[in-house]
This record gives structure tokens, sequence and C-alpha cells, in this order.
């Protein structure tokens, strides 16, 4: 991806994960090459990548708009999310040495203060040590297939999104 279209994923990702482009918003390529600073090329390829990240869908006849994370979506991913992780941990476990637990368990107790004491910054900060926890998961598991496989849907911007949608007693 060129430097352009990289500015443009980064402006268009950013915008949504703030707000600024809220949910269900119909996108316009002029409109976000304008915003963006770009030509309208970038701002293709950025939205193809989007696309496939999950911030934007695709709709027959209608463009690009924002995708909306209702209950019903958020379950879908964390049910597929779900399976592909457990085969991961599955495989993990044949492989993990105790230093790597230790590392794990480490991770997981900085997560339950972070929940604990909350503060500014709590829900990014929360979404990037659970993403690098998971993703410690998934490199444990030696597959790299299921690594490729899984990891975009533990994207940060996306996962914040979700979270966002979360209780604290659910998170």
């Amino acid at each position: 991806m060129s430097g352009a279209s990289e500015r443009a994923y980064a402006f268009i990702r950013d915008a949504i994960i703030s707000g600024d482009i809220a949910e269900g918003s119909r996108l316009r390529e002029e409109d976000i090459a304008v915003r963006a600073g770009t030509s309208r090329t970038p701002v293709r390829e950025a939205i193809r990548r989007l696309v496939n990240d999950g911030f934007l869908e695709a709709q027959r006849n209608a463009g690009v708009v924002v995708a909306t994370w209702d209950e019903d979506r958020v379950t879908q991913l964390f049910g597929v999310r779900a399976a592909l992780e457990s085969y991961g941990v599955a495989l993990a476990v044949t492989r993990a040495l105790q230093s790597d637990i230790r590392e794990l368990d480490a991770m997981c107790d900085e997560m339950e203060t972070m929940l604990r004491d909350g503060g500014p910054g709590f829900l990014e900060d929360f979404s990037k040590a659970n993403t690098r926890f998971h993703l410690r998961l998934l490199r444990l598991s030696g597959n790299e297939r299921l690594e490729a496989t899984a990891a975009p849907m533990m994207e940060l911007g996306l996962i914040m999104k979700m979270y966002k949608h979360f209780s604290s007693d659910r998170l």
C-alpha cells in the first residue's frame, strides 16, 4: 500500500473509531479524498482494505457505508474468533513453555488491574493489552495460517469500536 493509501486508510479508520464518521454513514470517495488531502485512487485502495477489515461494508447500488456493530454482529465475530482461538490454544498447550505461561499470566494480571482501576484512556489501553494477549496465544500455536486468518479479527480499532457497546461487567 502506498503512502497516500496508508494515510487515507488511517484517516478513515480514525474517523470511524472516533465517531467523526458515524455507523451507517455512506462514504463518498470524492469527499474523503478532499478531507484526507489525497486523490481518489488511494482512497479507493484504503476503502477496499477497510471493507476487508470490517470497518466498512460494500452495499449493492449504495456504495460503501460504515459498518454498524449491533449485538448480533458482535456475537457472530466473537463466535468465529472463539472457534479459531480454541483451536489455537489446543495447539499452544502442546508447545508452550513455562516462561510462555508466566508471560500470559502477567498479561492477564495487567488487564485485571486495568479493569479495576479504569481511568482516562482505559478503553484503548485495555484493548491494546487484550489484543497483545490474544495475538500471543495465536503465535504460540505455531500455525501461521491460523494466525493470518484470526489476527485481523483482533484489529485494535475494530475491537475498541465493539468494546464501546459493552458494559464494564461484560468487559
